[in-house]
């Protein structure tokens, strides 16, 4: 499937990887995150700003949510 219709947000400001986060840090957990995401999604888009999660079908942004949900963590 090819993603190119959907569109995630993903943060690189420090705050919100918790307290202690650099902002170098927070720019290197920002492109692992991107890269597990583009890997999985293929054509999806990768954003700094705007809305979380968008797409033209409820039930894949659900399936990117859950699936960004559950893999995050494997950016740190």
């Amino acid at each position: 499937m090819n993603y190119s219709h959907y569109t995630v947000c993903i943060s690189n400001e420090p705050s919100y990887y918790g307290s202690d986060c650099t902002q170098s840090d927070a720019d290197r957990i920002a492109a692992s995150l991107t890269a597990l995401i583009t890997s999985e999604f293929p054509g999806i888009d990768v954003a700094t700003s705007g809305p979380a999660l968008t797409g033209p079908d409820s039930e894949t942004v659900d399936e990117i949510r859950e699936w960004i949900s559950a893999n995050w963590t494997a950016a740190l």
